[in-house]
């Protein structure tokens, strides 16, 4: 008879999302999903056709959570410093929750990735609520002409945000109140 296992889709993506954290992206398959799970790489099959799609599903809904709140703070009508606070807080501990899982969306990835239309459209979101936020303080300045300032500034924001986690783990206020400084000395 063979075992039942509940909420088995559950049970993967939570295995998976656990192994994409520890050790990367590349460095994962579907046997060490199956083995950790305890759940035959056949039935995740049925479930997932390759481990790009399993990932990107759990990237997707990751971000999904964070993409909402960050547009709840672009929509909200307050100071500017309260609005740079709120929003690289949030962007901050939405990125450390995730353990390194999404990192992906700002170093380089794999060239299995880059070319998803999945992973390109979850780049593309993040980029462009970063840069409606900067877009909101109508900074107009004569780089912005010249090379798309506010996108470089949220690709650098965005890198920042993954040093200081790396390089300052245990100093998140700081790190926070560094990149507020950093915001508010670009949009000034």
């Amino acid at each position: 008879m063979p075992k039942i296992i509940k909420d088995v889709e559950k049970t993967i993506r939570n295995c998976a999302m656990q192994l994409f954290i520890e050790f990367s992206y590349n460095n994962v398959d579907m046997r060490m999903i199956s083995k950790n799970s305890k759940i035959s790489v056949g039935t995740i099959y049925n479930y997932y056709k390759n481990k790009k799609q399993l990932y990107l599903s759990i990237l997707e809904e990751s971000w999904e959570n964070t993409f909402n709140k960050l547009d709840s703070i672009n929509s909200l009508t307050i100071s500017s410093t309260e609005k740079v606070n709120k929003f690289i807080e949030t962007l901050y501990e939405d990125i450390e929750a995730r353990n390194g899982l999404g990192k992906t969306l700002i170093n380089d990835s794999s060239n299995d990735l880059k070319a998803d239309k999945l992973f390109i459209n979850l780049k593309n979101n993040l980029l462009l609520r970063v840069t409606i936020f900067l877009n909101s303080f109508n900074k107009v300045d004569s780089l912005n002409d010249c090379c798309n300032i506010n996108i470089r500034l949220a690709e650098s924001l965005l890198s920042s945000v993954l040093i200081m986690l790396d390089s300052h783990p245990n100093e998140k206020k700081d790190n926070i109140n560094f990149l507020i400084q950093l915001i508010n000395l670009s949009i000034k």
